[in-house]
């Protein structure tokens, strides 16, 4: 598929006498202003974007129409409409051009102009701390296990970013590959700075002398930028009330870091030298919802990750910038139906980009070059790659799988693993960096995960379950509530009962993903990546096991007999809905396109959260679209649940009901407090008529060195 519509960062685009103004859909030669209808509009973005391609009609009927298919006059008449309205007495040339028998294709070159307004009216204050924090080893003293909550958590700054991070820990199934050798080994942790508060975003330069990371002190609201020199342990520290400041990564010769301002309205780009004395510029404007990586090629290129690809908000691609000109293009195209690509690291020598491409199943490493080229996927695996080093003496990759604190090695002339190492601790980390194989750079872990409830009769938020345990995906039972907890790489089943004590269930621990519960039928539904399995609760006893062909997305009870789940296939292109009954033991498709989640509303109704951030609303016995909602801008990640004859959705920081007999309204229910929580997950519980919500805290925590011995 071809793109259809500039991302939000495009102003206006100038194309012969034309000026095309996005915003407000409108064309103008200087004499003359036209706007221009949904349909036009879409097909004159389309062709601009892929104005070095010949556009044929199929790809207009599957990226325009959006269509099986659509009668060939349709599409005359609209390419007869588009021809009428580029021309006028200023552009009387040909626009878009037919080729016979092929397609048609763009004429003009285009030249696109980004919004570029600095949030700030000078550079940022400088604050040179130069203190020097020496190491020092940790003792159980120093160690915070689990911290109270200090700070405020920025709004759509490193708390999203932190959020992104732990949605994998509990959301994807983990182990570790069965064709690599792992050496179980001692390490030793060292504290490189004292500050009480709270670390994240760790970016090595490529010399591997200086450390950048984000820090809020424990009495500040906001992020400040730090870069550490690791042979000196001098500190220089960027910071000002009311921005966040966070690093992106660094210029192939250490020289420079890349970082983002971030107000509560406004995202930009710049950067600084590493000595914090000069070339501290502005470079462009970003998303704010934006959980953005990237670092400098050479010749004045930045290589991002930009979410909003396709206009979907948790989809990312990779983008080439010109830092001189403004100019950038899109160098991947993620599918439709994963989460996008992240940038992970450029080698200058190899001129090799890495990244991550990450499936709804799996995580896959791939390489390309700095245009987009020769790209190959290395392998995949179940863990996140968060942060990826290269030792060019080796010529191996070196990451931390934080989930299993396992360091893999991966040689790229070779193309296959190398040996790797499980760390002797039962610590947990999150942020990392690999000086080499043998000493990392890391952040202990801090995040907190507890369940709430939303009472939505008094608009009350109260706890549920707060403990030291990462428990998640709470579901309220007749007896109690049922939690998954992560221990490790796998999952265990606990029931929390009125007195709050916690017992697994006799379910053997397992990668399973989700839970759910029928109060109508007294049944648990377990989710695992490629079968769903139905109990009776009474006594656990196996009823039923649905087994797939690709991967399970979610899966949830539809009224009384029947399981509706999403299936991504073998090739990570396409998603399925199907409708189960456990009565008759059959499967039915549903014709619920781009679907990632199926619940059902009432007794003719299907409810599906799209892939491209709208609500949809199906007859159950047609197949036959109702109505359709679109959702606010994710702030952390899409959910939905239903009950009582509504339609809850949460963007990761407030709770919406959906009126259906408000032409489309997406109301504001609820407004959780941002400074402590963001929403991870949620589940309406028919008995007590509340919403159960997966809250994230995230608190104190420190930055280490870790040896391995």
């Amino acid at each position: 598929m071809n793109e259809v519509i500039f991302l939000r960062q495009a102003k206006e685009v100038k194309f012969g006498s034309w000026v095309l103004e996005l915003s407000k859909q409108t064309i103008s030669d200087g004499d003359v202003e036209r706007e221009l209808e949904p349909l036009l509009f879409k097909l004159l973005c389309y062709f601009i974007i892929n104005n070095e391609k010949i556009v044929t009609r199929q790809n207009l009927v599957d990226d325009v129409w959006c269509q099986n298919y659509v009668d060939d006059n349709a599409i005359n008449r609209a390419m007869s409409e588009l021809r009428k309205i580029l021309k006028s007495e200023n552009q009387k040339g040909q626009v878009v051009k037919t080729h016979y028998r092929k397609g048609y294709s763009f004429f003009l070159e285009p030249s696109i102009i980004y919004h570029q307004e600095p949030l700030l009216t000078s550079a940022p204050e400088i604050q040179s701390v130069d203190t020097v924090v020496e190491k020092s080893t940790v003792t159980e003293e120093t160690l915070i296990t689990r911290p109270k909550l200090s700070g405020i958590l920025p709004k759509l700054s490193v708390g999203l970013l932190a959020l992104v991070a732990i949605s994998s820990i509990f959301y994807k199934q983990y182990y570790p590959r069965s064709d690599i050798s792992i050496e179980n080994k001692k390490i030793e942790e060292s504290v490189l700075s004292w500050l009480p508060g709270r670390y994240s975003l760790l970016s090595l330069s490529p010399n591997n002398k200086l450390i950048a990371f984000s820090f809020i002190p424990n009495a500040s609201k906001n992020n400040s930028l730090v870069v550490k020199g690791l042979e000196n342990g001098h500190e220089k520290r960027l910071g000002e009330p009311g921005i966040n400041y966070l690093p992106l990564g660094w210029s192939v010769d250490s020289n420079t870091i890349y970082y983002r301002a971030i107000t509560d309205d406004k995202c930009q780009v710049w950067r600084l030298n590493a000595d914090f004395n000069s070339n501290n510029e502005f470079l462009f404007d970003c998303s704010l919802a934006d959980s953005m990586t990237g670092g400098g090629a050479g010749n004045g290129r930045f290589i991002y990750s930009k979410t909003g690809y396709r206009n979907r908000d948790e989809l990312a691609a990779l983008t080439n910038r010109n830092l001189l000109t403004g100019e950038e293009f899109q160098i991947t195209s993620p599918n439709l139906n994963s989460y996008g690509d992240r940038f992970l690291l450029y080698i200058p020598s190899k001129e090799l980009i890495l990244f991550e491409r990450r499936q709804y199943d799996t995580n896959e490493l791939y390489i390309t070059d700095p245009d987009g080229g020769n790209q190959e996927k290395l392998f995949e695996i179940s863990s996140r790659i968060w942060a990826l080093n290269y030792d060019e003496v080796s010529d191996q990759l070196v990451w931390l799988d934080n989930t299993e604190n396992i360091v893999y090695a991966y040689d790229l002339a070779q193309r296959k693993f190398g040996k790797a190492t499980r760390l002797e601790t039962e610590k947990s980390y999150a942020n990392f960096q690999a000086i080499d194989s043998k000493s990392l750079l890391l952040v202990s872990y801090p995040f907190l995960l507890d369940t709430y409830q939303i009472d939505l009769d008094s608009n009350k938020i109260t706890p549920i379950v707060k403990s030291e345990h990462e428990d998640h995906m709470g579901i309220e039972v007749d007896n109690g509530y049922l939690l998954l907890t992560r221990e490790r790489g796998e999952k265990v089943i606990n029931l929390i009962d009125g007195s709050s004590n916690r017992t697994p269930l006799p379910i053997p621990k397992g990668r399973y993903s989700s839970i759910r519960y029928n109060f109508e039928t007294n049944q648990l539904l377990v989710q695992y990546s490629d079968k769903i399995e139905v109990y009776n609760y009474s006594d656990l006893s196996l009823e039923d096991v649905i087994y797939v062909k690709g991967a399970v997305i979610s899966a949830e009870f539809l009224g009384d007999n029947e399981v509706g789940y999403v299936v991504i296939d073998e090739k990570k292109i396409k998603t399925k809905t199907f409708k189960y009954s456990i009565v008759s033991k059959k499967q039915v498709e549903v014709p619920a396109l781009t679907s990632v989640w199926i619940g059902q509303l009432d007794e003719s109704t299907l409810v599906s959260l799209a892939s491209n951030d709208k609500i949809v609303l199906y007859d159950i016995f047609s197949g036959k679209e109702r109505q359709k909602f679109d959702l606010p801008e994710a702030k952390y990640t899409h959910s939905i649940t239903i009950g009582s004859g509504n339609i809850y959705h949460s963007d990761g920081e407030k709770v919406y009901q959906v009126n259906r007999d408000g032409l489309g309204m997406i109301e504001e229910v609820f407004t959780i407090n941002q400074s402590e929580h963001y929403i991870a997950s949620m589940q309406y519980s028919e008995k007590t008529n509340k919403i159960i919500l997966g809250m994230i805290e995230i608190s104190e925590n420190q930055l280490l060195q870790v040896d391995i011995f």
